[in-house]
């Protein structure tokens, strides 16, 4: 399968003087600058500058995620979770066995960041109801998270440890349940001080702090670290937040969201007078005893809508529970590693040989990640062609100056709305792949990546928007 036509030599010559412009950039000399382009239409290749140098692409890895998803599943495909129980009910609804959540590794379970999906109280609550409608009222057993689904690693061996701590890093599980993350209330005080922990939502019992936060300037922002990964209760928070005399909120990554999402049903339970006798607890190797008998299953937002807001938003849950259940689909219990195994065989099958893939994660919050611009802007192109998923790919892409990642670009700028792309960023990585349209009307697929640049954030935007209105401009 051949991406690519002979170059077109018309266009070709102002792009090159375009890019290269970034590409000599005295902040650009030490760095490393992928870019290319391709005619969406004819497939015909416009320019490439170090089209084969694999760089680290960040967050842009969840457009090719969402791709495969999309690909191996399908836009309507729905994550499934279920409710059930083992051993009996009696006569006086006592039920003489657990309670079990299956989970399917449904990222956006109780989400609130993914919208569309039902939110964290709306599902319980729809648990509660169907345990009720069950005839149920008093539980003898145990109630458990199931995350057998997948395997029990949840995080990746490459990510940093100043992340895992973090929301944004939450793992991927079996069973999900709130974004995976907790948020923590902190009392503001006086500069130089140190602030109060407060209360966490949800209430994870035995989850304590180890605070080294300082109070910085008024109007410092966010700049604190929560570090422990899972299964850890013990955490740390370092770092500062903003002095104040109100309450300052960060959120963390749970500790054992499977055992979040049993706890949680159960306090549900309690308040609807339902009683549970033992304790609540997340489950990954261990089956109760008994024939498990269903109560209910319950259904995501179609994947064409998670996908959206995974794109939009940059979500880091969503794009690893996508690549996570593509292999577990087949091959349920599967470890990360073989997950990644199917993902990177996925992108060279779409490319038809090899064009330096080296995938190490599904978001891209890896440093490991290894990806060319003549890769990735190959394969976008590919899966452009396929008009089962085409549309919803363009329609989940920021658009610069109007939405996601890329509000904030080319604002009050002609090429404003003519970019539409994943962006990616972390420490000197910056890259966007895409749909670019030229001032012709004509659209180009394209990925632009770029690591160890020297200049500052804001200098780099400016480059890169002066690169996007050139290339507008010529094409």
């Amino acid at each position: 399968m051949l991406f690519f036509v002979a170059t077109n030599d018309v266009l070709s010559q102002p792009v090159k003087e375009i890019v290269n412009k970034l590409a000599t950039d005295a902040s650009l000399k030490s760095a490393g600058l992928s870019f290319t382009i391709i005619d969406k239409a004819s497939g015909g290749l416009i320019y490439s500058h170090n089209p084969h140098l694999a760089l680290v692409p960040a967050s842009s890895m969840k457009l090719l995620s969402c791709a495969y998803g999309l690909k191996t599943l399908g836009k309507d495909f729905r994550f499934r979770t279920d409710l059930e129980y083992t051993g009996s009910i009696d006569s006086d609804g006592v039920l003489r066995g657990d309670l079990i959540i299956k989970g399917y590794g449904d990222p956006s379970l109780g989400s609130e960041m993914t919208n569309g999906a039902q939110d964290l109280d709306r599902i319980l609550n729809l648990w509660v109801d169907a345990i009720r409608k069950k005839g149920i009222r008093k539980v003898e057993g145990r109630i458990y998270g199931d995350a057998t689904f997948l395997s029990d690693e949840g995080i990746y061996d490459s990510w940093q440890w100043a992340d895992i701590g973090n929301y944004y890093a939450a793992g991927a599980y079996g069973l999900n349940i709130f974004d995976n993350l907790f948020k923590l209330k902190l009392k503001q005080t006086k500069q130089g001080g140190s602030p109060l922990v407060r209360t966490t939502n949800p209430n994870i019992p035995g989850l304590n702090f180890a605070n080294s936060l300082i109070c910085a300037g008024p109007t410092s922002g966010d700049n604190a670290y929560i570090y422990g990964g899972p299964l850890q209760y013990q955490r740390a928070i370092r770092g500062t937040i903003p002095a104040g005399t109100g309450e300052f909120e960060i959120k963390g990554s749970q500790p054992d969201p499977p055992a979040t999402a049993a706890m949680l049903l159960r306090q549900k339970l309690a308040l609807a007078g339902i009683e549970s006798r033992s304790f609540a607890g997340s489950l990954t190797s261990n089956i109760p005893e008994g024939k498990r008998i269903m109560i209910e299953s319950f259904y995501s937002s179609p994947l064409k809508e998670i996908v959206t807001q995974t794109l939009l938003k940059s979500l880091n849950l969503n794009a690893e529970g996508i690549v996570r259940y593509c292999h577990a689909v087949k091959n349920p219990g599967s470890k990360i590693e073989d997950a990644l195994k199917s993902f990177n065989q996925f992108l060279e099958s779409q490319s038809g040989q090899r064009h330096g893939f080296i995938v190490a994660d599904g978001s891209g919050l890896s440093s490991q990640n290894c990806i060319s611009s003549f890769g990735f802007a190959g394969f976008l192109q590919e899966m452009f062609k396929d008009k089962a998923i085409s549309g919803v790919l363009t329609d989940a892409l920021p658009v610069a100056g109007v939405s996601g990642t890329l509000k904030g670009y080319l604002k009050n700028s002609k090429a404003a709305a003519k970019v539409k792309a994943k962006t990616g960023s972390m420490n000197q990585v910056r890259s966007f792949s895409g749909l670019l349209t030229g001032a012709s009307g004509k659209e180009y697929v394209f990925s632009l990546i770029i690591n160890n640049y020297t200049c500052n954030s804001a200098q780099i935007k400016s480059k890169v928007e002066a690169l996007f209105e050139g290339l507008f401009t010529a094409l």
